[in-house]
Order: C-alpha cells, then structure tokens, then sequence
C-alpha cells in the first residue's frame, strides 16, 4: 500500500522537530548555566594560571614599550653622532631596543632598591616599643570611647544594654581580622608561585621589547598569510584598539604621577609621616580606581593615628576626599578623555555603568572600551550615510 505522502507536511514536520530540539536545548542550556558559567570560570582560571608568565610580560612589554622607545632614541641619537661608537641599523633589518631595554630595567630595579633602603631606614629609626606602645594606646583608647559612647546611649535608652553596642563592634572586627589574617595565609601559600611567574615574565618581557619590531612584522604576516581576505580590515581595528589603549594607559600614568604629587603634598602639610611613600603607593594604586584612594585614607589615617594625633587622622581622611573628587570630577575626565578622545561626561557615565555592572575590573576597561564601542559606531554610521548619499545622487 502506497502512503500519500505530501511535500508540505513533511517540510512542516521538519520545522517542527527542529524547533522542539532547539527549544530542548535552550531549556537544557538555561537550567545549567549557572554551573556552565563555574566551569568556565575554572577552565578560563586554569588557562591564566598556566599563562601567566606570558600574560605578564605581554602586558608589562605593552605598558613599558613608549618608555624604551624614549630611552632607545637618546643612545640611537648618540650613536648617530658618534659619541658612543655605535653602528647605525641597515635598511631592511630589524632595529633592536637592547640598550633602552636594559636602561629601563635598571631604572626600575634602582628605583626599587633605592625605595627598599628608603623604607628600611626609617623603619630602623623608628623605635619599636614605642611604635607598639602608641598602637596599644591607640587601640585602648578607641575601645575606652567606643565603650563610654554605648553606656550613656544605654542611659539615654537608645539602646537596651550597656556593652550591646560594644560587643556588636568588637565582634565585627574580631571577624574582620580572622578574614583578614585568612586571606594573608592564602595569598602566602601563592606568593612563591606568583614570584616565580613574576621572573619568568619579566625576563620573557625583556625579549619581548628588544625584538618589538620583529614580532610584530610576523605578526602582520601571519595575519596577511591566514586572513587574506580580511587582513586590512584586522589590521586597521588593531592598530585602532592599539591607539585607544597606548592613550589610556599613557593618561592613567599621568593621572597616577598627579595624583601621587598631590597625596604626598597633603600629607607633606598636615604633618602625616612618609608623606612619600604614602603618595606613590596610593597615586599608582589609582591605576584601579579608587584603591588608590582607599590606600591613601587607611594609610594616611592608620600613620596619624599611630603617631598619637587624632586630628591629624581626620585632616587627612578630608584631603583624601576632597582629591578623591578632583580626580573622579576634573582630572580623570578632562586628561584620560583628551587621550582617547571621549567627552568627560562620557568617561564619568563609562565608569559609573562599568563599574555598577562589572566591578572593579568593569571600571579598570570602561574608558577604552567605550572609546572603541565609539570608534565603532562612528565608522557604522560614516559608511551608512556615505551610501545613502550615493543612492540618493544616483
């Protein structure tokens, strides 16, 4: 017996099949995303950990690159005039940064060493039993007016205990120092692994900006020879994103520059001891926003407190807001926004939706981010009107 079997209603049964599979697979995607979402996390975290060391010195290569270029052009400029015996590059080869390289790095390393002494003399001169003696004060007398502060609201009958409010504060920070001495355990148990990593990359990074221009001549290459058809237009979107971050990372190195002037002058002012390392170490710290500014306020505010000066603490707690301010309203818009050529209302609407939507690490890449999200719309926009055009004039 033959079927009647009709075209349409096969081709209707198809659809149908496949759009109950897909709608399986979607359900079946949604109920595990959460665990989908883990297990990304873990594979991509297991990537980075196995990385790292190229991660570091692709990134520090990047950073520091301008920096050799300067250092590289004064021994280049010697070199021409014949003050140091140096070759000129033949045309056709790969002009090689080993002595602005190496300048670099004995400018950091010096810079280090010299911050290290810095620091270690001026811990041998400070005595430490009175240094313990002044924390001690400072702690017991904290405790004395917390605890005086809960016996008259106790006898104002704002609160019913008289130690309720003290046990609650001293209970929070007792947490607080079990949380903190946890993460210090786990962040030791990784410091040797983390170091190692640290060698590895700054010593990969060293090659890295000696032969900066002959890997990117393969890498232009390799991209020309695997993606012909669209090899202009890679190009042109990296050499775009190249100029949005070189110009970010430049302004947020200015803005830290600023930034550690201006903490260390404060702090210079008010009386705050190590004005200059507070300020360097929270002015650098701005590169994520405001963990500088949370690392001047307990650094500035710890330091005078320490030194048995209240008033000083809170002197230095209000400059900190107050350049807190200048930087988030005036510096960082006005100097990053001329960078990457975004409005500063823009830059301050970047980091405020970055920042809500994707934390600390949202507000790190909002800035070049929007600046590419504009770039891109921009050029969208350009080649639709220009083809409008040319439709309307044919």
């Amino acid at each position: 017996m033959k079927l009647p079997w009709d075209r349409n209603y096969l081709k209707i049964s198809f659809h149908v099949v496949i759009t109950l599979i897909a709608i399986y697979a979607v359900s079946l995607v949604l109920k595990n995303a959460p665990e989908a979402i883990r297990c990304v996390g873990r594979f991509l975290g297991y990537v980075v950990r196995i990385f790292s060391p190229l991660i570091i010195a692709a990134v520090f290569s990047y950073i520091a690159s301008p920096v050799v270029d300067i250092l590289q052009g004064f021994f280049d400029k010697a070199a021409k005039n014949g003050r140091t015996g140096g070759k000129m590059v033949k045309k056709g080869t790969f002009r090689k940064r080993t002595k602005g390289t190496a300048a670099l790095y004995l400018i950091i390393f010096g810079g280090l060493i010299l911050l290290a002494l810095f620091v270690a003399s001026g811990i041998a001169g400070t005595d430490i039993a009175e240094l313990e003696r002044r924390v001690r004060s400072s702690v017991m007398g904290f405790m004395y007016t917390l605890r005086e502060i809960n016996i008259r609201l106790a006898e104002g009958g704002i609160v019913e205990s008289e130690t309720g409010l003290y046990d609650a504060v001293t209970g929070y920070i007792s947490q607080g120092v079990d949380r903190i001495s946890a993460a210090f355990a786990g962040t030791a148990a990784t410091a040797g692994r983390f170091a190692l990593d640290l060698l590895i990359g700054l010593t990969a990074a060293f090659y890295f900006l000696c032969e900066r221009d002959k890997i990117i001549y393969y890498c232009r290459e390799a991209i020309k020879t695997f993606m012909p058809g669209r090899a202009d237009a890679v190009l042109c979107a990296l050499e775009t994103a190249d100029g949005v971050f070189s110009g970010y990372i430049s302004g947020q190195i200015t803005d830290a520059f600023i930034m550690s002037s201006l903490v260390s002058v404060s702090f210079l002012i008010i009386g705050i001891d190590y004005p200059l390392i507070i300020g360097i170490v929270s002015g650098f710290s701005n590169l994520i926003p405001y963990i500088g500014a949370i690392a001047a306020f307990f650094l500035g505010v710890g330091v005078a407190f320490i030194s048995g000066e209240p008033a000083k603490a809170l002197y230095a707690a209000a400059a900190i807001i107050l350049l807190q301010q200048l930087d988030s309203a005036v510096i960082v818009p006005k100097l990053v926004g001329n960078k990457v050529k975004l409005h500063p209302v823009l830059v301050i609407l970047s980091l405020s939706v970055f920042g809500s939507v994707f934390g600390i690490w949202g507000m790190v890449f909002a800035v070049p981010v929007t600046a590419l999200i504009k770039i891109v719309f921009s050029r969208i926009y350009k080649a639709k009107r220009n083809r409008l055009t040319k439709d309307l004039e044919i």
